[in-house]
């Protein structure tokens, strides 16, 4: 590049800051101030040129990484024939194809689907049905989790108090009991923390609100924003007893968790617990906007006609996008490719940096990996976290944080990423750790 095509990349780059600060409002958290210019697979690069690893994925969005060229060309496509109709007017071959494929992947008779924009409208859309096919009025949560940020999902939203402020009074009717974060009950084991967590709903039935009035209980089976946490098998199994016993619908949360993300094309699959009802969203549409709300036909059948709705919910070139997302996952053997990987990761995490006193805790399913640290004191390791992924973002790897404390690395790469590339994303994340954790010991991070 000349000299005076980087003085043009440079002045590029000042504008678009500056109209950016200018004019997108700052109620977004800006992890960087990056000006990428295009992004294929595992990879973006900046207008500046330069190439970063992305083991963010649009935040799990991309599941078969950026810019693939089948989903590309459904696009093209797709858009060619038909960009917007609306559902109300008319069926069209895209979004029936992708009903007719989110009915076969869908554990047991999850066979309908209404689609919405995004994960925070189908959970909102999720209440809806539930209120509306039981007749009850109560919704039970967890503490920890994350279901969007429209009012109805922040009323289930537990992550963090930063979401709620401001905004309440939030819908009603919603209840929060412990999730069963093991990490977070000291000289407990796991069974004890099951134990515990079913008891503080059986007390919640108890003393604030009859069962008889709970439509719905709704769980990530994977926390997300609230730290990459997987729930123990055996409490999403007794969770599903104990809802069925009282009428209560069990919703999964599979915004972040579904299409191959754990290890399984749904992370229900690990219990081998069917939901009544599970929203999906992010990888489901490679990088397109698109929610659904996914149930048995007798469920939305009580849902009255005209009662909820969506301008732009299943659009055409979404759909079609979604479609292809779909087809390369299978075809490719991603969801496998997943849960050998994520063991992979798993273990080399472990052995390279498991060991430091900063690193409390590795866990994870298939490509959903949380890496927990802490600080010499024991507590939520938050600015060791905010140095690594400076440190990473320097060495050309971009990751995230999550946990109510952001104490918590999270890795969710593409699932067809190129192993050179997940190997040198790891090396680079690893030598941050590694240099964090030094500074850390001399009392250099602060």
């Amino acid at each position: 590049m000349t000299l005076e095509a980087r003085g043009a990349d440079r002045q590029e780059r000042v504008e678009l800051r500056e109209l950016a600060q200018r004019h997108l409002s700052p109620v977004m958290t800006r992890v960087t101030d990056l000006v990428v210019r295009r992004a294929h697979g595992a990879k973006f690069w900046t207008t500046d040129g330069r190439e970063y690893l992305d083991f963010v994925s649009g935040v799990a969005v991309n599941a078969v990484g950026h810019t693939h060229p089948e989903v590309v060309r459904a696009i093209q496509q797709q858009s060619e024939q038909l960009i917007h109709l609306g559902l109300n007017y008319g069926y069209y071959e895209s979004v029936v194809r992708l009903a007719t494929k989110l009915a076969a992947v869908t554990p047991g008779e999850l066979d309908t689907v209404f689609f919405s924009n995004s994960g925070a409208e189908a959970i909102d859309g999720a209440i809806k049905l539930a209120r509306a096919a039981t007749g009850r009025p109560s919704v039970v949560a967890f503490e920890g989790s994350f279901h969007g940020r429209t009012v109805g999902a922040m009323s289930l939203t537990a992550s963090s108090a930063k979401y709620r402020k401001s905004y309440e009074p939030l819908m009603g009717g919603v209840y929060h009991v412990p999730y069963p974060y093991v990490r977070l009950f000291k000289g407990m084991t796991e069974q004890q923390v099951v134990e515990h967590c079913l008891r503080s709903l059986e007390q919640l039935f108890l003393l604030r609100v009859d069962p008889s009035q709970v439509a719905a209980v709704i769980i990530e089976p994977v926390l997300g924003e609230g730290g990459y946490v997987p729930a123990p098998i055996d409490f999403i199994r007794r969770l599903r007893q104990m809802t069925a016993e009282h009428g209560i619908l069990l919703v999964f949360d599979e915004v972040q968790t579904g299409f191959g993300r754990t290890g399984k094309m749904f992370a229900a699959e690990h219990s081998g617990v069917v939901p009544d009802i599970l929203v999906a969203a992010k990888a489901l549409s490679g990088g397109m906007p698109l929610g659904a709300v996914i149930a048995p036909r007798s469920l939305h059948d009580k849902w009255q006609v005209g009662s909820h709705g969506s301008t732009f919910g299943g659009n055409p070139v979404s759909c079609a996008a979604a479609c292809a997302s779909l087809s390369i996952i299978e075809r490719d053997g991603l969801v496998e490719r997943s849960a050998v990987l994520g063991r992979q990761v798993l273990a080399r995490l472990c052995e390279r940096v498991g060991h430091l006193p900063t690193v409390a805790e590795i866990r994870g399913l298939g490509l959903m990996i949380g890496i927990e640290f802490q600080d010499e004191h024991g507590d939520p390791g938050t600015r060791i976290v905010s140095r690594i992924r400076d440190e990473a973002l320097q060495g050309g790897l971009l990751v995230t944080n999550c946990g109510a404390y952001g104490q918590t690395i999270r890795l969710m790469p593409p699932l067809n990423i190129p192993e050179e590339d997940l190997d040198r994303g790891l090396s680079i994340l690893e030598r941050a750790i590694l240099n964090v954790a030094s500074r850390s010991c001399k009392g250099e991070v602060s």
